[in-house]
C-alpha cells in the first residue's frame, strides 16, 4: 500500500507531539516521547519492528536514549545505540514496568544527542544498532522479511530503506522500506533459482542458516527496478566488495563478524573457487 501522510501533522499538534518534517510523500517523525507513547497504547511491538501509530496508520521506526554520558568525565565520545526490535534490553525494562532513562521514537537518519554531564547537544548524530537487536535480527526467520536486516547497521540505512516516495505523480506500489511490494518474494525466488550460488566466485549454501550469507544485489542500486536483469545473487564476501558504497556498509563490525563466520565455515570452497577477496 501507499502510506499517506496528509493528516499527521493536525494529529500530532493535537497530542502534544513534535513536529514533522517535510511536504507531500515521505514524512520525517522526531522526538516522541517513547515511554509515554508506549504508555497510551500508541507504540506497538510487533513481529518485524516498533510502530507508532496515528488515526488508524502504523509508522515503522526506532528507540534510542536522547540524553546520554557521550563524554562522560572527558572519555572519547561515545553514542547510545538505537533499538529497532524488542530486544534483551527493552523486554528488561518491560518486565520490569519502568523505563530507567528517557527512551525516544524516531524514523530519522540522524538524531540530537545531548550529553548528561555537560548538556553539550551534538547534533545530527548516526546511532548504531544495538548488538543485542543485531543478534535478533540475524537468528530470526519472522522479525523482518528475509533480508532486509543485512542492511540496516545504522539509523541511516534504516532511514534509507523507508518509503520516501512522493505522492505526486506516478505512483509505484512499495512497502514501508521502498522496496517495490513482494520484493523480498522476488529477492527470495531469485535466489532459489540460483540454487543460492554466487554469480561472482560461484560458491554454493550448504543450505539451512547458511542462506542468510547469500543476498539479492540491484546492479543499478534501485530496489524498484526488480527485473532479473538487474539482480545479481551474491555470497556476503562478494556483496561486501562490489564497491565502495557496500565496503563502507560492510565494515562495521556485525557484519564483519558474519563475513568471518562466512570465511571460516567456507573457506576450503573460496580457495579452492579462487574467490578474489579471501585473504589467507
Amino acid at each position: 500500500m501507499l502510506y499517506q501522510f496528509s493528516k499527521l501533522n493536525s494529529k500530532l499538534d493535537s497530542l502534544g507531539f513534535p513536529k514533522i518534517e517535510g511536504g507531500s510523500g515521505f514524512q520525517l517523525i522526531k522526538g516522541v516521547n517513547f515511554e509515554e507513547a508506549f504508555r497510551a497504547g500508541d507504540i506497538s511491538f510487533e513481529t518485524n519492528g516498533i510502530y507508532l501509530e496515528y488515526e488508524g496508520k502504523k509508522y515503522r521506526g526506532y528507540m534510542f536514549i536522547d540524553l546520554y554520558y557521550v563524554n562522560y568525565n572527558g572519555q572519547p565520545t561515545k553514542y547510545p545505540k538505537f533499538h529497532l526490535v524488542k530486544c534483551k534490553t527493552i523486554q528488561d525494562f518491560i518486565d520490569r514496568g519502568r523505563f530507567n532513562q528517557r527512551y525516544i521514537w524516531s524514523n530519522a537518519d540522524m538524531n540530537d544527542i545531548t550529553d548528561k554531564q555537560s548538556r553539550t547537544v551534538h547534533k545530527d548524530v548516526v546511532l548504531d544498532l544495538c548488538h543485542n537487536c543485531s543478534e535478533k535480527l540475524l537468528t530470526s526467520d519472522t522479525l523482518f522479511e528475509e533480508g532486509i536486516h543485512e542492511y540496516i547497521n545504522d539509523t541511516h540505512d534504516f532511514h534509507d530503506l523507508l518509503d520516501k516516495s512522493e505522492t505526486e505523480g506516478e505512483q509505484i506500489e512499495v512497502d514501508i522500506f521502498g522496496y517495490v511490494k513482494g520484493k523480498e518474494r522476488i529477492s527470495k525466488a531469485y535466489r532459489a533459482k540460483m540454487n543460492y550460488t554466487c554469480e561472482n566466485c560461484g560458491i554454493k549454501s550448504k543450505g539451512g542458516m547458511d542462506k542468510r550469507w547469500w543476498h539479492t544485489h540491484h546492479i543499478d542500486g534501485d530496489k524498484t527496478h526488480n527485473d532479473e536483469s538487474n539482480l545479481e545473487c551474491l555470497c556476503v564476501l562478494c556483496h561486501a566488495n562490489k564497491d565502495s558504497r557496500h565496503q563502507e556498509n560492510f565494515a562495521v563490525n556485525r557484519m564483519k563478524i558474519e563475513i568471518e563466520h562466512f570465511i571460516k565455515k567456507y573457506r576450503k570452497n573460496l580457495q579452492e573457487l579462487g574467490n578474489p577477496y579471501l585473504v589467507t
